[in-house]
């Protein structure tokens, strides 16, 4: 049997000379389970575009080497003959949404392939119970959550039943409940004969699925292998983090590498040393930011019902929900992207009320969920320069403070429209702190983020709110709010159905299945240890 994927010797550069694979040559397999890992910047969206054909028909560049799909050169193969063999899912799912609601998104893709119309219906309807998306169909697009645009990408890319399924950073945005039905889907989609090709960060939500891991470092294919050897590697050294019952594992000497928290289980492991911040260390003081009795709804749908919350000076709050839940809705409102149709939002005491944007950016620093959105000058220099400049807070010093802690010192010349995702959230996030604001609001700021980034932000945020800012992200990533955060608030029903410590809202499991949470390693084997000491 023929191999459906084939690299040989690809080199490519992108058009502005930045580097995205040298010398890479692989097979894949029919049937094969594909996982692609590396840092940000190390070529997996790269790899991605080449198997459809963007790279070298839509970004151009220079490309060396041979891409074959199913025995196919990509060069003389146009991408809508290779979508037919290869559906890819991109990295920023609104860039693939292009219809006015989810039905007629999902029907795009079968119609451009000719299909008659009860062949597409029947196609939308069985990819929207696939996804559980059938709620949504009638729904315009942008009325959706990041993780439920994250939904239709994938599911408008299963309408084309293709050969190959790649997708680029799925998990990101995506909720407990919707990583699980991405998973059941994916192995079903194994079982059924489609080989997958994931490109992830989150090795944890997949790793126990492939069949083979391949990473990436540089460009360079630097590791290929089952997902067990792999991962008894230290993967640090590429970028990467491991599971977090692998790490458990490793630092209580054990040599078994467990793929999954149950594997991680039955090893006995110990009680982790990871110790979620202390909220008793924050003074009372006036609350920084606060959400009093706030409504907010999209046309008839109601995303806020009189939510409350309230932040002080240094604190670092994590707003935790399903997908939909209202999380992106709550930081709007919080910097006047958005205004109450209900109730009142304040600023150090005072109602933001119908203040202009440009005042409320003095105090309150917004990073949104695609970062590629906010940002805009021809440099990533330009980019951090931008705000202070405009807000008269322009601080040689604290800027470049900013660049050492983000990493961006390599990038400053480069066009923040030409980096990766996980770059863009570094520049993004770095032009939020660079006007010095009182208030961080950060919308996934771990999505598309490698391991190195995420300690990174853990370190660098704690830094900020130690200097007093408050802090207060919107997450599905549990692992790292749990040792970040301060206090979790969790969204339902768009009001805030729980706060406290992580450690206390852990132990609530209600409230952790009624907002879509993943329990945490560390949380799931200290309860796991407490319930086998009480047996004994």
């Amino acid at each position: 049997m023929n191999p459906l994927v084939v690299f040989d010797e690809v080199t490519y550069r992108y058009r502005d000379g930045a580097s995205g694979l040298c010398q890479v040559s692989l097979t894949i397999e029919p049937g094969e389970f594909v996982v692609v890992a590396g840092a940000s910047g190390s070529g997996k969206s790269t790899f991605c575009r080449l198997l459809n054909g963007l790279i070298p028909h839509l970004h151009g560049g220079a490309l060396t080497g041979r891409v074959l799909i199913e025995g196919r050169d990509t060069r003389q193969t146009p991408p809508y003959v290779l979508s037919r063999c290869v559906g890819l899912a991109l990295q920023n799912p609104e860039a693939q949404s292009l219809a006015t609601t989810v039905a007629r998104d999902l029907a795009l893709g079968p119609a451009c392939q000719g299909l008659d119309r009860p062949t597409i219906a029947a196609r939308v309807r069985e990819v929207a119970a696939l996804l559980e998306i059938e709620p949504l169909l009638d729904r315009p697009l942008i009325t959706l959550s990041g993780g439920e645009v994250q939904r239709v990408a994938i599911a408008g890319v299963l309408a084309l039943r293709p050969g190959v399924l790649a997708l680029d950073e799925p998990f990101a945005f995506l909720d407990a409940a919707g990583a699980i039905r991405l998973r059941e889907t994916l192995r079903m989609l194994h079982q059924r004969g489609v080989a997958i090709i994931v490109a992830e960060h989150r090795l944890a939500d997949v790793a126990d699925l492939a069949t083979r891991l391949i990473v990436f470092q540089d460009g360079r294919v630097v590791a290929d292998g089952a997902p067990r050897t792999v991962l008894a590697c230290d993967v640090s050294k590429w970028g990467l983090e491991a599971p977090p019952w692998v790490r458990l594992a490793r630092a209580a000497g054990i040599d078994a590498t467990p793929l999954t928290l149950n594997e991680a289980l039955e090893l006995a492991l110990p009680n982790g040393s990871v110790v979620p911040a202390s909220p008793g260390d924050i003074p009372a003081t006036l609350p920084v930011i606060a959400w009093e009795d706030v409504s907010f709804a999209h046309g008839d749908r109601t995303v806020l019902s009189r939510a409350c919350l309230a932040a002080g000076a240094g604190e670092i709050i994590g707003i935790l929900g399903a997908n939909g839940a209202g999380k992106t809705t709550l930081l709007k409102l919080g910097n006047g992207l958005l205004r109450p149709q209900h109730g009142t939002v304040r600023m150090q005491g005072q109602a933001i009320g119908r203040r202009p944007l440009w005042e409320i950016a003095r105090s309150v620093g917004l990073v949104v969920q695609h970062p590629g959105h906010m940002l805009f000058a021809p440099t990533v220099q330009d980019e951090l320069e931008a705000g202070p400049r405009a807000l008269q807070r322009h601080d040689r010093a604290w800027i470049s403070h900013v660049i050492d802690r983000c990493r961006l010192e390599s990038l400053l010349h480069r066009s923040p429209h030409r980096l990766s995702a996980g770059e863009q959230r570094r520049v993004a996030i770095g032009a939020a702190l660079a006007s010095h604001p009182s208030v961080l609001l950060l919308d996934e700021p771990t999505a598309g983020q490698d391991a190195v980034s995420r300690q990174m932000l853990r370190a660098l945020l704690t830094d900020v709110a130690r200097d007093g800012v408050a802090v207060i992200t919107a997450t599905h990533d549990t692992e790292w709010a749990y040792a970040l955060c301060t206090r979790w608030a969790v969204l339902g029903n768009g009001r805030i159905v729980a706060s406290g410590a992580p450690t206390t809202i852990c132990i609530q499991p209600e409230v952790m299945v009624r907002a879509n949470l993943r329990l945490p390693a560390e949380a799931a084997i200290r309860q796991h240890n407490e319930r086998q000491a009480a047996l004994r």
